[in-house]
């Protein structure tokens, strides 16, 4: 099991995020197209390598995002529609993420049980989240999926409200 913090940089003019073990050392950043009509991020190592893709498909219904590993695509992440929860299914995986909008405490499983355990730090400058993940194996992908997370909590573009919802 391994702990992992997603930290948001405050004074970006687009979503950037690094990555840090639980030693707090810096092991990936997480960047965004500055003018991009749909969200585009890229996890990369520190030499700024790009290792994963994050993409948004166009959707009228439900926020869905594709995640590419050496552009090949490896999840499919979509956003269900509920009240004041959050909850996305993840293709092929079969995994769900569910939490609680309110508390910022979410969970990924899997038929099997926990994967990944994601809490949002208070009173940090941008948004702080700690991941506790029970397998690394697919460490990445528990990464791009907790971007996924906040870029549909956090940046409204109609594909989220309070109620959790948003769009259907």
């Amino acid at each position: 099991m391994g702990t992992y913090y997603i930290k948001q940089k405050v004074f970006s003019f687009k979503d950037s995020f690094s990555v840090f073990d639980e030693k707090e050392q810096e092991v990936y950043r997480v960047k965004s197209k500055l003018f991009s009509f749909q969200d585009r991020l890229t996890i990369t190592d520190l030499n700024d390598q790009p290792l994963v893709a994050i993409k948004q498909q166009l959707s009228f219904w439900k926020p869905r995002y594709i995640i590419e590993e050496n552009g090949r695509q490896v999840a499919e992440v979509t956003k269900n529609f509920t009240f004041f929860k959050a909850n996305f299914s993840l293709k092929p995986q079969n995994w769900t993420l569910d939490g609680d909008v309110w508390s910022h405490k979410y969970t990924l499983s899997d038929e099997n049980g926990l994967l990944m355990h994601v809490t949002k730090k208070w009173f940090t400058w941008g948004d702080t989240y700690e991941l506790q993940i029970e397998d690394e194996s697919h460490l990445l992908t528990y990464i791009a999926v907790m971007i996924v997370l906040d870029m549909v909590l956090h940046n409204n573009n109609g594909s989220f409200s309070v109620d959790g919802g948003g769009g259907e």
